[in-house]
């Protein structure tokens, strides 16, 4: 007489919710990164371009992009600090802090200030997030 082990159990809808949001915080973590990297160089760079054009006498039509590309940088970090809680709440498990973090405002705001692909990430994983 052979015994056969059952299947396993198929995983709950929960747990693969749950991993499913963790790759797109993790996608939308990562291209927060690249999106300050972005604006804080295209602001030096500026600035830079703002010490060798002052010599020149048109400096002051290139401080404005500068200061334009600093407050974008600003934004971009409150939402990539807004992204790393709602990952890290992903990643311990713990949906009481990614439900009160996750804010479809939220994602509009990553669509404009953070980029298309962090900002997207957000407004896919809003509704995985209300399910749990």
């Amino acid at each position: 007489m052979t015994y056969e082990t059952p299947p396993p159990p198929p995983p709950s809808s929960s747990n693969t919710s749950l991993s499913s949001i963790r790759t797109y915080m993790l996608i939308a973590f990562i291209f927060s990164i690249l999106f300050m990297i972005v604006w804080i160089a295209a602001a030096l760079w500026t600035i830079a371009a703002f010490a060798v054009l002052t010599f020149v006498g048109l400096g002051i039509f290139v401080i404005l992009p500068a200061i334009v590309y600093f407050v974008l940088f600003a934004v971009s970090l409150i939402v990539f600090l807004r992204i790393w809680k709602m990952y890290k709440a992903a990643n311990a498990g713990d949906i009481a802090t990614l439900k009160a973090t996750s804010n479809i405002l939220w994602a509009i705001i990553a669509l404009i200030f953070a980029g298309v692909i962090p900002g997207i990430m957000l407004i896919i994983s809003d509704g995985p997030i209300k399910q749990l």
